[in-house]
């Protein structure tokens, strides 16, 4: 059956779609170098550069240089038009910043929380944290274009809006999206696993800008990952593709929380790495306050030269190289990025995993594989999350949204 052409008005959003991501790549370009690079009309990209420059995202900025013929008046992305609010909801804290269009971060807050067992708790600590983050920005709610919110766990359902609630079961039955929607009544709010986002912020601003595969992993209570495949998140049948932390390491290894036995989260996510540390130095007879409460209580100790904590730190690494290689020989990344508060312990960490890596690994994909700490830290999360808005905003159907009436009308009608 021959497929049905296009109307003209999905031609024209799919054509305004397209300027503005090439102008918000570019920065600044010329209305010729439009049409040489999309191969759309001159009367169109007119028609279109009129409309974004009228919307507010694009503006004139000055004269460029001439390649030969008149000098090009040049158009460039307005970064500060829009912000994008993201909101990382981890396993133990609520994170929120505030980005520009340019992926620069202008206002940043954080507050540890229970969020696996206080639901109602969270949601009002998102609710001040996000206050408090628009006032740092200076900017009010209608200065955003959506608001991106990320949770950490799978997400299920048709339409991946609901939580996969065996790792936080007193969440069953909640619906976070209304929660967010109720707070900022009128914007587009896009959820997502919480690495997931982590890869994508990776991807658009950090390590991974370069690569087409790559691979963004979660270290915290728990332990996931988001893959990036052909620049894309993968996702898999069910929407659960990443659960590295769910892969088995020990046969008969000990109980995770997700009901198995021996994965890699058990040993390598916060609680099962706080348990081994506080073990091995009950072993070695130390005090009761040299007992880590945290991740960072573990790390600090050991770049300060704790030989027991080191070794717990060196062993975790061992587990985690295990797993990357066994990720590395399936999906074959060009990038493995390493997210978390253990990633804090640098090469302490990071030897061991590349030892396990030569030890498991084809090795033309040992040799060409790249491990490394994010660039964007703690808050790549968060920064993912924000990112999702900026990804929304310039699609075709929501970009219409966007637009008041009088700049859609010129463009759809």
């Amino acid at each position: 059956m021959p497929t049905r052409p296009a109307s003209a008005a999905i031609i024209r959003e799919n054509n305004l779609s397209l300027v503005l991501r090439l102008i918000h790549a570019s920065g600044s370009i010329s209305r010729a170098e439009i049409i040489r690079r999309t191969g759309l009309s001159a009367t169109t990209v007119s028609a279109l550069a009129n409309v974004l420059i009228e919307s507010g995202f694009v503006r004139e900025a000055g004269i460029g240089e001439s390649s030969g013929g008149r000098r090009p008046i040049l158009m460039e992305f307005n970064y500060q038009y829009r912000y994008a609010l993201g909101i990382d909801m981890g396993a133990s804290h609520a994170t929120t910043v505030v980005m520009d269009l340019s992926g620069k971060v202008i206002s940043h807050e954080t507050q540890r929380c229970d969020v696996i067992n206080e639901p109602e708790l969270t949601f009002a600590v998102i609710k001040t944290l996000t206050a408090q983050a628009l006032k740092q920005a200076q900017i009010e709610p209608d200065h955003l274009l959506g608001v991106g919110f990320t949770v950490p766990t799978p997400l299920g359902g048709e339409a991946l809006d609901r939580l996969v609630t065996y790792y936080m079961p007193v969440w069953e039955g909640i619906l976070p999206k209304p929660k967010i929607r109720a707070l900022f009544p009128g914007l587009p709010v896009y959820l997502e696993n919480d690495a997931n986002a982590g890869a994508i912020g990776e991807k658009w601003w950090g390590s991974g800008q370069e690569f087409a595969d790559l691979a963004y992993i979660k270290i915290g209570i728990g332990v996931g990952s988001g893959l990036v495949i052909n620049h894309q998140i993968y996702r898999g049948e069910s929407g659960t593709a990443g659960e590295i932390g769910h892969t088995t390491i020990e046969v008969d290894g000990r109980l995770c929380r997700c009901g198995n036995h021996g994965c890699m989260e058990a040993y390598v996510g916060g609680p099962g790495l706080l348990a081994d540390a506080q073990a091995a130095l009950q072993a070695a007879h130390r005090r009761a306050d040299e007992m880590p409460g945290t991740v960072e209580d573990l790390v600090d100790a050991a770049l300060q030269g704790d030989a027991v904590c080191r070794q717990v730190i060196q062993k975790a690494g061992r587990y985690l190289g295990t797993s990357i290689a066994n990720l590395l020989n399936l999906v074959n990344p060009g990038l493995v990025i390493l997210g978390g508060e253990l990633v804090q312990a640098g090469e302490l960490l990071m030897e061991p995993i590349h030892a396990s890596i030569r030890e498991r690994v084809m090795p033309i994909a040992a040799q060409q594989a790249a491990i490394v700490a994010g660039k964007l830290g703690n808050d790549a999360i968060a920064i993912g999350a924000a990112t999702l808005v900026i990804q929304n905003a310039f699609e075709p159907t929501q970009l219409a949204k966007t637009l008041n009436g009088r700049q859609a009308a010129q463009v759809y009608s």
